[in-house]
């Protein structure tokens, strides 16, 4: 494609040609870390997601749509916590959690498409329900998309879809591919891939056995621009797959077109998360917005952080769509925002919208845009539709435009959920108060307003509004100039309604008179709060004999004061306190006495968070002691990362997991002090007790590698592996983990030094070790091949000659030898690539160091800034050589300037019958190509010559001029 000496070429590439008998030149650049997009939804494991995060962060919760993936932030991950370990406790501790679980929401509600299963939220595997009833009473599962009918009265064969995902969570290069293909059934409609699986399994052979697959997730993947073309491309035609999730592919601009191309021919999928991949400023609202006005399918859009700074075209086309219910957009940052809220206004006020969930948060929303979005929430608008609206974030002209918006919101429309946190203001004017609110019952229930620079001022003239509403969730937090009254004066009038409350980082005095005003409170967030310890210890009222399930109180220095032994004082099995987070509040060993003597006398705690704290190993000893005096304790999640535990501390956790009566589940002890000998006590006990979910990464300890190889040891025979005395011997022919409990995770990563072969060998999803800083885990475009090849049907990849020019580009932006099928079999494509590379260090590494023949580098380059953009392509001389270069990286050995690096075959077949005009031309430009190198290496090779005939001659005249060689003449 195009010559070689084009100038355009010339430009948009770095080509270096091999160069037979050369000296490499090493490169002295360090290694430069790739900028990365924002990922706000990024889908983490609320059982485990236990790292401290700072009060900036307190303020941007949020009350999220039902479908909008769980933020990562410290008093909602205590609420989402709490409600997976309450789940838990209702189980019997000592089974193996094995349900049949539920249908897809898609499934449960057809094209309605609102999601109705919190574990879909977190992206757990779900299954179809397995009955054992008549055929008469069997219900039918049918998609209305497909047209098709799923009978559950046929007998399930493989796991269920929670085992399922456990067993591809488990599988390490140890396992079996045929135990994997025999899990697969008729149960699984989710797959979740969001690392590699073991080079031995073949994608295609996977996806085709998961025969009623609906649910496909790749995020996290970046599996680079030309993977996630190939990808979106072969689902254009997919009949089966309603849910898919492409967040993080580190994809490019020309990728838009080929989502356009997904939406415009797909005619089941109903979910699309398009998070965090860059998609140009204007290119995917030309691409997609055309494809949305015809596509009334599509349930749910996310399509935060990709890059966009104008989205006409898209909100020009998308008021048309009649199908949508679920709209993100946030995180792109807009040069013209009045021109899209004016759309979206109109989308709103139209009656074929059929929105129920918008999100604008941070997408640079003039304050002018406001007064047109507020129109849409007004006397007389058709609009009933909209229940989630997020606006967060964003500009305002003053309070007064904030309050008038909040009212219209609850007044004129059906929401329920409503987000203005992080709002800033241009000026400030007087808010006036509505002298005569209506009396009537509006909907809104959850209201996010932390972080607004709310006044008192404010707080009247919201209050009026407040009459009329029976707040179930209110977040004022980071609120600093709110007093006393203002917050007494939103809580007036909910009393019976509150349930969940965050007032982190204001001002108090004489708190606990606020709780006065919540009768039915559940959860109290006061995460860095300006509060006296009097009033910290008053809180016991409230806490054991109120409502109060889940409290929150990290930040606050309590440690040495008499707060906690007050505020644990009447603490007992009658309490109602099952939460209890106090990260980074100093405490130490003796503060821990006094939760310990509260669990003591029953206090029924589920959940406890301790993390940055000062505690010790007497102090973990005096909690576990408590801990072993309760029959059958419910505590489910303990949280002591972070604090100066050593190895006796350890210890004395694991003893409490001899007990048959525990139901300790999930263990963070990461980011400590313990040595190898306190992990390989705790490891002993994952999967021979209630133990499943452990967190000892990130020691302070010095590890040496046969440490680790006894923790792995202990790993592999809990897990049913048997003691390993070849690892190369006991690959592939290991049965999957008959695990206790769903999930089984383990983190060992950040212990130093190289796992050893055993470590490599048990480097999974579920077991992470060291590993992934030596081989990216993540999806190749080789697996991208094998998952497109599944979803066309086909045995291996085939590809039209259109769609493979779609993939990889027009003449500028790829090797011309692309288009040649004998050159394909010999190509190799890389990714994540250091941004500081050469075509000469990447060709050197690859002959020296994986002993292959290169013929010719190729480094793609962004058409803006003309710097490498990490992708690459490689031809080399002969199939061995691509051999030889995807061991090297399946051997954990591709890496470059201490940074490893994706390398794969490229596995495409292409239908060549139209190409005889394209291939010649691609020939002719090959032996341009060669033509060129031959004259560069003659150029070379003189050039050598040269220096050598010089060198040699300055040699000869210092040995005929002694006085010259000594430096006695200059």
């Amino acid at each position: 494609m195009g010559c070689g000496n084009s100038k355009v070429e010339q430009e948009n590439k770095d080509v270096r040609p091999r160069r037979q008998n050369s000296q490499q030149q090493e490169s002295t650049n360090v290694n430069c870390d790739h900028s990365k997009l924002v990922k706000p939804n990024e889908k983490v494991d609320l059982d485990i997601k236990l790292e401290d995060r700072d009060i900036e962060s307190d303020h941007e919760e949020c009350v999220a749509p039902e479908s909008e993936s769980p933020n990562t932030l410290v008093d909602q991950f205590v609420d989402d916590v709490l409600d997976g370990v309450l789940e838990k406790i209702s189980k019997d501790t000592n089974q193996s959690s094995n349900s049949d679980g539920n249908p897809s929401q898609y499934e449960q509600q057809g094209n309605n498409g609102k999601e109705v299963d919190k574990t879909d939220v977190l992206g757990e595997v779900q299954d179809k329900p397995n009955s054992s009833c008549d055929d008469k009473n069997v219900p039918k599962i049918v998609n209305t998309s497909s047209e098709t009918v799923i009978d559950t009265s046929k007998p399930a064969q493989g796991l269920s879809g929670d085992k399922f995902k456990q067993a591809v969570s488990l599988c390490s290069s140890l396992v079996s591919a045929e135990e994997l293909y025999k899990a697969c059934g008729e149960n699984v409609i989710s797959l979740t891939l969001n690392r590699a699986l073991p080079q031995h399994i073949n994608l295609t052979t996977l996806l085709n056995k998961l025969t009623c697959l609906q649910e496909l997730d790749l995020s996290n993947n970046n599996l680079g621009p030309h993977g996630f073309r190939l990808v979106t491309l072969s689902l254009c035609h997919n009949q089966n797959i309603i849910k898919l999730n492409l967040a993080n592919n580190h994809t490019d601009t020309n990728s838009a077109k080929s989502l356009g191309k997904l939406l415009s021919r797909n005619r089941t999928l109903m979910w699309l998360d398009l998070s965090g991949n860059y998609l140009g400023k204007d290119y995917f609202s030309r691409c997609v917005g055309p494809a949305l006005k015809i596509n009334n399918i599509l349930k749910t859009l996310i399509m935060s952080s990709i890059g966009s700074t104008d989205l006409k075209v898209f909100a020009d086309n998308v008021r048309s769509n009649t199908g949508l219910l679920e709209l993100d957009c946030s995180h792109n940052q807009l040069q013209d925002s009045g021109y899209f809220v004016k759309g979206m206004t109109d989308w709103l006020k139209s009656g074929d919208c059929q929105l129920t969930s918008l999100n604008l948060r941070n997408m640079e929303i003039i304050e002018t845009a406001f007064e047109t979005l507020k129109t849409a929430f007004s006397q007389g608008t058709p609009n009933t539709s909209l229940k989630t609206l997020d606006i967060s974030g964003n500009k305002m002209a003053s309070h007064k435009d904030l309050v008038s918006i909040i009212t219209n919101c609850v007044t004129f429309s059906q929401i329920t959920n409503l987000n203005v946190a992080d709002t800033s203001f241009i000026a400030n004017s007087s808010v006036n108060r509505d002298e005569n609110p209506s009396t009537q019952k509006f909907t809104l229930t959850c209201l996010n307003m932390s972080n607004c620079s709310l006044t008192d001022e404010t707080a009247v003239a919201l209050a009026a509004v407040f009459k009329s509403c029976d707040l179930g969730q209110l977040n004022l937090s980071n609120n600093p100039n709110l007093t006393m009254a203002g917050f007494k004066l939103l809580l007036n009038n909910q009393t019976a309604s509150v349930t969940r409350l965050t007032l982190g980082a204001n001002n108090f005095t004489n708190f606990v008179d606020l709780l006065g005003y919540t009768t039915k409170l559940d959860y109290l967030n006061l995460r860095k709060a300006k509060i006296s310890m009097a009033d910290i210890g008053r809180l016991s009222g409230s806490i054991h004999h109120g409502s109060v399930s889940t409290l929150v109180l990290d930040g606050l220095k309590i440690a040495g004061s008499e707060a906690l032994a007050t505020l644990f004082e009447d603490s007992g099995s009658t309490s109602k306190l099952t939460a209890l987070s106090l990260s980074s509040c100093s405490l130490n060993n003796t503060d821990l006495q006094y939760i310990g003597q509260a669990i003591k006398t029953g206090l029924p705690l589920a959940m406890l968070k301790l993390s940055a704290n000062r505690i010790s190993d007497p102090g973990v000893a005096d909690l576990v002691a408590s801990l072993k005096e309760r029959s059958n304790p419910p505590l489910c999640l303990l949280d002591l990362s972070n604090n100066n535990i050593c190895v006796e501390g350890a210890k004395s956790l694991a003893t409490l997991f001899e007990r048959e009566d525990m139901s300790l589940q999930t263990l963070n002890v990461s980011h400590n002090s313990i040595e190898p000998e306190g992990i390989q006590c705790l490891v002993r006990f994952i999967n021979r007790s209630s133990l499943s979910v452990l967190y000892v990464n990130y020691q302070k300890a010095t590890y040496e590698e046969h440490d680790m190889e006894k923790v792995y040891q202990v790993i592999a025979e809990n897990m049913g592996y048997g003691k390993i005395e070849s690892v190369e011997q006991a690959k592939g022919m290991c049965q999957l983990p008959d695990t206790r409990r769903v999930p089984t995770i383990i983190h060992l990563e950040g212990l130093g030094g190289y796992p050893g072969e055993l470590g490599c060998a048990l480097d999974c999803s579920g077991i992470t070790t060291d590993y992934i800083n030596r081989k990216l885990p993540h999806l190749t475009f080789f697996h991208a091949a094998q998952l497109s090849a599944a979803l066309r049907g086909q045995e291996n990849c085939c590809l039209t000659n259109e769609e493979w020019i779609e993939i990889i580009g027009s003449e500028q932006e790829s090797p011309s030898w692309l288009q040649l099928a004998d050159m394909r079999s010999k190509a190799v494509y890389l990714s994540m690539l250091p941004a500081v590379v050469t075509a000469q260090k990447l060709e050197g590494t690859l002959e020296m160091e994986a002993d292959c023949n290169v013929m010719e580098v190729y480094l793609m380059k962004d058409p803006l800034t003309q710097k490498n953009n990490g992708i690459g392509w490689v031809l080399m001389s002969d199939e061995d050589s691509v051999k030889r270069a995807t061991d090297y990286f399946d051997s954990g050995q591709a890496n470059m300037f201490s940074q490893p690096f994706k390398l794969s075959s490229v596995p495409v077949q292409v239908d060549d019958d139209k190409m005889t005009e394209k291939e010649a031309k691609a020939r002719a430009d090959m032996d341009a190509r060669l033509r060129e190198r031959q004259v560069d290496d003659a150029e070379q090779r003189q050039l050598i010559s040269r220096l050598y005939h010089e060198s040699q001659e300055r040699h000869a005249y210092r040995l005929a001029h002694p006085a010259y060689a000594d430096g006695r003449i200059w």
